[in-house]
This record gives C-alpha cells, structure tokens and sequence, in this order.
C-alpha cells in the first residue's frame, strides 16, 4: 500500500477533487465546513482496479495552515498536485511543490482543475504552461490530467493513473511499525485512540507499543483502517489504534507510537538535507518530522554541507530514515527537507569531522557504521535505532559479525576491535593516572576508573569487559580494585622501614598474630604510626586483613595454610580440630579458616571443610 496526498494553492479544489474521485468530503472540522476552507488535514480512500484500497490524504493549502500541510505531506508517497486551469501556478502551489520535491514522494501525478472553466484553447495552454513549470524540477514529464469536479471530466483518468502510480511504485516495508500521531481522542468504552499514517510495517492488534516522547508502554487493543476494524494494518494506510495501558490526555499530536525498538527519542538529532537556502550556523528553525513540528537550533558542518544537526528544545521522536522538513523560525520560510540520519546523535562541533551516513547500507554495514561511531561502545538497543531495525530483526547479523572478529560483544555492549582497542589504552591511562596520584596504594577503584575514563559501564557489561582486560594481562583485579600490570606501589623510607618491621613481627607470630595495640607496645612506637601504616600495607598488598583487628602478611598466610594442608592434607576437618593442630586459639582459627573458604583453599561440607586436590 501507499498513502496518496494533494497539494496545491488554495481554493484551487483539492477537497472538491477528492469528493469526486471517492464520495467522501475530507473537511471534517465545523469550521471547515462553515467557512469552505480546509485548515487541518483530511483523509479519505478509494477503491482501484489493481491498487485495492487505498488511503487519501487531503491538505490545506492557505500559507496559514503550512504547519498542518507538513503533517500529511510527510506520509505521501505519491502526490496529487491540483493547480486551477483558470489561475494557474500561484505561490502556495510553488511551495507545495518545492516541499514534494525535498521529500521522498516517487509519483507526482496533476490534476488541472476547474477545467469546466476554460475553452479547448485555454485548457491546452494552461497544460502546456503547467509542463513548463515542471520541467526544471524532477518530477519533470509528470502526468497533467484536465479534470472537473463539477462535470465529472477527467475522473476516471485519474483513477487510472493514481491506480498505475501505486502498481508500480509499491511501498518497500521493513519489520517495524511507526505511527506519527496526528489525532489523539478517546472512545467511551474502549479508552485512547491514535490516528496517523502507518509507515515501516505491518500492526496488528496485541501487539506492544511505545509512544514517544515519553517511554509510554502500551498495547494495541484494536485496529482500524477506512472505519472499519482489521485484525491488522499495513503501511501506507491511514490507521487508528486503540491503546491500552495509556490515558488519552497523557498524548498528543506530534508524539509517535511504534514498535518497541524501532524509534527514539532525543533532543540531538543528525540530518542528511537537500538545501533551498542554508541557514546561519546556530540559527533557530523548525523541523516537520512525523506529526511534530519541533523548534531547535541548527548546527551546520563544515566537512559536509548536507549534514545538519538540530538540537531541539525538549525531547523529539524520531527514527532512522524519517522525512524532515526544515523551516526558518520566523518567518516559517522553506530552508530545505531530507531524512533523519541518527535519532540520537552525539552532539559535535562544527568544525568536527562528519560521520559517515551512507544511504543504501545493507543491515550488516549499516550495523558495523553504528558501533564504528561509538568509541567507548554502543547498547544493542541504540544500534537497533540507528540502523532503523528490530533488535530481534539485527539478532543473527549481530551473530555472523562476530563470529567475524569485526565485533565484540560485552553483556549487549557493542564494539568494533579497533575501538575495544583504543577503549582499553585509554582506560589503561586512567590506572595509571590513578596510581600517579595514590602511589602508595596498590589499587583503584573501577567506578572510579571508568568514571574518569568517560565510559558508561555498569553491571555485567562493566564485569566481562574487566575479565577481558584481566584476562588479556592488561591489569591485576582484587575484588573491585584495579591495578595496572605495570605499576607496583612505592612507599616513603620511614613507612617503608615501619611495614618491615610489622611484616618481620607478624611472621615470626606464626596464627596467633599480635595486634595493633600490642604491635605498638613490642615495636615501641606510637599506637597512631601503627593505625596509620595498616592501610598503608593493606592498599599496597602487603598485608591481608581476614578480621578486624588480625593482620597476616601473604607469605605468613600461605605458611599456615601448608602447616594445615601437611597436617590434615585431603581429609576433612573441624574447626576445632584445625585449632588444636594448629596450637591456636578460636579468635585466630575461625578467621583464618574462612579466608582459606573465600579463598577458594578449602571446600566447606557442613561443620567441616577440606583442601582442595
């Protein structure tokens, strides 16, 4: 299916047009009616030979309603120019026409109007003028059709050149419905109702959704097309859904509704754009993108004269590949349309390089562009609105890249090698900027690694990524401290000399280690020096606390470990039993026995434990 929608200048019988060809008058506002002016947009259908069904999408054409003119000219495929044989080309009818043209509309197809008004000369002049007209733009050789709503002339062939039109061109559809919200009302009965022309793919009823801005969770109730309730809509077609799971005064027009997945909301949008007149660097401007008709500043390139950014005042839904047109703020001139490019892109400076947004990229190129652009790495879900797919529609090109190498994946964390790379250099600067400043301490923190590294790793993508760092011997991991393979903590003299002396006294000790307070008292020193170079050997690895107050070096650790293991080697044994093998006492043994569990020495089995093989 494909969705058809006029343009044209006003009174130049769009609304009329649409009344002949379908029976159906597309005013449906009171004052429309009152007033015999089309102020918002209006939809109809008719039924073709080949086409079937199909959805019509009327405008207004008044300079005054352009904003509205944008919300169903964005969802046309195919166009329906009407100029009136009797005034010809006038103002509204050139930006119509130039807005067509910035869009991704594949047929333009002329009615000449009002053609019950002029002479066999007269009519063969204005089609002549209006083919001149067309013939600097690229809809170039399109159809100009003769037509009256009044008499009837001219009807039928344009049922047959509309019904062509869809034949040939007919809409590509991808896996993931969108649906631009133009009306938002509610049913007694049944709740909130969205209307909007259907785009990406196919929505039955059930499904899940997502209106955006906002992250709103819902589910399709119910679906309609043409008045009447369908199992499912396709795209191209104007749609209501009923949604559930939402109140209708939490929506409104410009907000979007689709497919868990397959849009986005942000206030940093890039743009591919086709310029009329190309704005100052900053300026404000408005951008028509689906139903929403947002206000942003525009921030140009200087690598790229088609690459524009707009940094929008408050959060805009958008997908990948969505038409935009852009206006001046004030006046609303035409500055130039073309397609979202990132629906959520980092912001840059103008003199930055231009990222690479090549139109025509198959899933898997589109795919490795995403995570190529994300240094530090890139969530499944962002990849899956960059390239415009679902993520379960990305699940087995995800798959075949890496089982490539061309990707590495961390807990749905995404990187190319060359950027794990030049993540794990930088990270491993950050260590070593973290010990410069501790020297004494043998380890970091990670948050606060990656807090100054600027990467955003948490929970078990933040864990495989440190196993793999580990595991490649780029650092040493206690715990959640870090430290780099390279780095071994540097002491002053004296605390150096203190910790010797601690370390030779807690050695000779054997279990029953003297603490701090007798530490003091054997080396006569003050009890502060002894509380305050603990820590020190704690931080630096050379001491290992397994309670409060009882300190062992590694080696006198390991030295009572084989006194236990030469003792009971692979049998089982109690506490007590390794304290009366040990010549110690419960305050010693209990502590010490339960770092050899945590330590992965010893397997607990009850009230016993054993070593392991």
């Amino acid at each position: 299916m494909a969705l058809i929608g006029t343009a044209g200048h006003v009174d130049h019988g769009k609304t009329a047009l649409i009344r002949a060809l379908t029976g159906i008058d597309a005013d449906r506002l009171p004052e429309e009616k009152t007033r015999g002016l089309t102020i918002d947009i209006g939809f109809a259908w008719i039924d073709l030979p080949e086409a079937g069904r199909v959805s019509i999408i009327d405008v207004p054409g008044h300079e005054r309603f352009l904003t509205n003119m944008l919300v169903g000219a964005l969802a046309m495929e195919t166009a329906l120019l009407c100029v009136a044989g009797d005034e010809g080309v006038m103002p509204q009818t050139q930006e119509h026409l130039q807005i067509l043209e910035l869009l991704p509309v594949k047929r333009l197809i002329v009615a000449l109007t009002k053609c019950d008004l002029l002479d066999d000369d007269l009519r063969e002049l204005a089609i002549e003028e209006t083919q001149e007209w067309l013939a600097s733009t690229r809809f170039a050789g399109a159809q100009v059709i003769p037509s009256s709503a009044v008499s009837g002339a001219g009807i039928d062939e344009l049922k047959s050149a509309l019904d062509q039109a869809l034949v040939e061109e007919a809409t590509a559809t991808g896996t993931g419905w969108k649906l631009p919200i133009d009306r938002v009302f509610t049913v007694k009965g049944h709740g909130a109702v969205v209307t909007g022309s259907l785009t990406g793919g196919s929505v039955k009823v059930g499904d899940e959704a997502v209106v955006l801005p906002g992250g709103i969770k819902a589910r399709v109730k119910a679906v309609h097309v043409h008045d009447q309730t369908v199992d499912e809509a396709h795209p191209g077609s104007r749609t209501a859904l009923n949604l559930t799971g939402v109140k209708a005064e939490d929506l409104e027009r410009g907000m979007l509704a689709a497919q868990p997945g397959q849009a986005s909301e942000s206030t940093v949008i890039d743009l591919k754009v086709e310029w009329r007149d190309r704005p100052k660097h900053g300026s404000r401007v408005r951008a028509a993108i689906g139903a929403a008709d947002a206000v942003g500043k525009a921030f140009l390139n200087d690598a790229d004269e088609s690459l524009l950014q707009v940094v929008f005042e408050h959060p805009v839904a958008s997908a990948k590949g969505m038409p935009v047109i852009i206006r001046r703020h004030s006046p609303p001139d035409l500055l130039g349309g073309g397609v979202v490019v990132n629906p959520d892109a980092p912001r840059r400076r103008k003199n930055a390089s231009a990222p690479s947004y090549e139109s025509g990229l198959s899933n898997q190129d589109a795919l490795l562009q995403a995570v190529k652009q994300a240094p530090g790495g890139i969530p499944t879900s962002d990849v899956a609105t960059t390239v415009g797919e679902s993520e379960r529609g990305l699940a087995y090109d995800f798959e075949d890249l890496l089982n490539d190498g061309q990707l590495l994946g961390f807990a749905g964390l995404w990187f190319t090698p060359e950027n794990f790379e030049a993540s794990a250099a930088k990270f491993e600067a950050v260590l070593l900027e973290l010990h410069k400043e501790q020297p004494s301490r043998a380890f970091a923190p990670r948050e606060l690694a990656v807090h100054r590294a600027e990467f955003k790793w948490a929970g078990k993508q933040l864990d495989r990524i440190i196993s793999r760092f580990a595991a490649e011997g780029r650092i040493r991991v206690s715990g959640t401290q870090l430290a780099h393979r390279d780095f071994q903590p540097q002491l002053k003299p004296k605390q150096d000399a203190l910790l010797k002396r601690i370390e030779e006294a807690l050695d000779a000790a054997g279990l029953a280690v003297p603490t701090p307070k007798k530490l003091a008292d054997d080396l006569n020193v003050p009890p502060m020096a002894i509380d305050q170079i603990l820590p020190v050997g704690l931080d630096c690895g050379r001491l290992v606390r397994v309670e409060e107050g009882i300190y062992y070096t590694p080696p006198g650790l390991m030295k009572v470990t084989a006194q236990a293991r030469e003792a009971f080697g692979l049998n089982p044994f109690s506490a007590a039993e390794f304290r009366d093998a040990m010549k110690g006492t419960r305050k010693y043994v209990i502590p010490v026995v339960e770092w050899m569990d945590a330590k992965g020495l010893t397997i607990r089995q009850g009230d016993t434990r054993r070593f392991r093989d």
